[in-house]
């Protein structure tokens, strides 16, 4: 069993929310949490709040506001999303040390990051560097793709990938397997992990999570099979895929290409084995059932 008691979730979208169910779960185990919030506008922490969170309101742009809210948790677990990390991330940090906070838990929940400084990914690396340079103990989760940036219709047309119109444009042919990991299955597993595991095996250290590896190509397959239409397919050349990341304003499409064409978003899921019994619900043949 873990030395940590108190945990402080930072974020309420889906991976917060999913992280306070499991503590929800799990209240004869004596654990603590906190979430963190601008505002209680949404229903969701309301529930949370019914089911055993404390709910605490913080300034981001506030260290005071953050310490205080940060005093007596052991765990912080940022979920925060892209926007949040350049520096509502790093204010986290700050008072999670000045607060006393043991572990910080910062977003990942993508590709392993570590060392990679490209424009997108930066600002994740700055939290890496940050927390080194503060001596603040860190735990990092990486879980691939989760499949909802290609199923959703605005990100997976961005994506090149139009289940809906049945029309799919590779960057290159497709074939490269990637990690999908959806945050139902790697929540809970996040979750044992930090709640079971002895500090010396969490502290500073990097657990890859992995429920399903399949290409695009097996993906578009697994479609037809369950619609029984016909995909139409195209393989975009090395010119074309150059053309599309030279047109992109945002630097998530500039770096999306190329982690699509040559596997930069696989994982190894050598976490997966922490919990014996733990198997992926969400793997891409169940979600085309």
């Amino acid at each position: 069993m873990s030395a940590y008691k108190s945990f402080a979730i930072a974020g309420f979208g889906k991976a917060g929310s999913l992280y306070a169910n499991c503590f929800a779960q799990h209240k004869e185990d004596g654990f603590k949490w906190k979430v963190l919030s601008r505002s209680f506008a949404k229903p969701e922490l309301r529930t949370a709040e019914a089911q055993g969170a404390e709910l605490v309101a913080v300034d981001y742009d506030s260290q005071s506001s953050l310490i205080n809210a940060l005093k007596g948790v052991d765990v912080v677990l940022s979920t925060l999303r892209d926007e949040g990390l350049e520096t509502v991330q790093l204010n986290l940090v700050r008072a999670a040390k000045e607060a006393g906070v043991k572990l910080f838990v910062p977003s990942e929940y993508g590709k392993n990051t570590l060392g990679i400084k490209e424009p997108y990914l930066k600002p994740k690396a700055d939290t890496h560097d940050l927390l080194k340079e503060l001596n603040l103990p860190y735990t990092l989760f990486f879980t691939g793709l989760w499949p909802s940036l290609i199923l959703e219709p605005v990100s997976g047309i961005l994506m090149g990938m139009d289940f809906d119109a049945g029309k799919f444009n590779f960057f290159g042919d497709g074939k490269i397997g990637l990690s999908w990991t959806t945050p139902e299955d790697f929540v809970p597993l996040a979750h044992h992990i930090l709640t079971t595991l002895p500090l010396s095996e969490l502290e500073n250290s990097v657990f890859q999570i992995e429920g399903d590896r399949k290409s695009l190509k097996e993906i578009v397959a697994l479609w037809q099979k369950k619609t029984g239409r016909k995909p139409e397919i195209y393989e975009r050349s090395e010119e074309e895929i150059q053309a599309y990341i030279d047109s992109q304003d945002s630097n998530m499409m500039k770096l999306m290409p190329r982690e699509l064409q040559r596997a930069g978003m696989r994982v190894t899921g050598e976490a997966n084995k922490l919990w014996p019994g733990w198997k992926a619900s969400n793997t891409w043949e169940n979600i085309f059932a």
